[in-house]
């Protein structure tokens, strides 16, 4: 089963009936990794005294990606706790986009622990062949909801009632 990592579909697996395992979803993990990938190079663009300072910074940010994606979930946590240890020093000279950089490493690494155990080797997956992400299944339902939604459709939903579906609740329980 792959997931996004919310606790509630952390606990389906014990349910089911056939032994089944979680998986992290690799597209939240590789979105949470994106905008720390364009702020480090920004700042390398910049040109600014942090570029030759922390020249290594992309470099880093991809290696923490790399190591998550063979499923080397140890050695991608020490990395990062690493980079935010250097980052932390930067953080309190006021630099704004290490700050950012700093703030988007802590909530990685924090999603990282709380899902270590459902990280797998995505690559190895990849190359045989089995799914890696939901990114089809997220598709089609972001179709079904965009067609429900438009102004010409018959049974068009409403945006409370397309709410109320989204949260998994009845109208009638309010």
């Amino acid at each position: 089963m792959i997931s996004d990592g919310a606790e509630i579909l952390k606990r389906l697996p014990r349910a089911m009936p056939k032994p089944a395992t979680h998986i992290i979803d690799w597209f939240h993990i590789a979105m949470k990794i994106q905008p720390m990938q364009q702020i480090a190079d920004h700042v390398i663009r910049s040109q600014s005294g942090l570029a030759e300072t922390l020249p290594t910074i992309g470099r880093d940010i991809r290696a923490v990606k790399w190591r998550l994606w063979h499923g080397r979930v140890d050695r991608a946590t020490h990395d990062l706790e690493q980079l935010l240890a250097s980052l932390h020093v930067w953080q309190g000279e006021g630099e704004l986009s290490m700050s950012r950089l700093h703030s988007l490493g802590s909530q990685l690494l924090t999603y990282v622990r709380s899902n270590r155990s459902a990280i797998v080797n995505y690559g190895k997956r990849y190359q045989a062949g089995l799914r890696v992400a939901t990114t089809l299944a997220e598709s089609a339902v972001n179709s079904v909801i965009a067609k429900r939604m438009v102004k010409k459709q018959q049974m068009r939903w409403s945006l409370r009632g397309a709410h109320m579906l989204m949260q998994g609740s009845d109208s009638r329980d309010e």
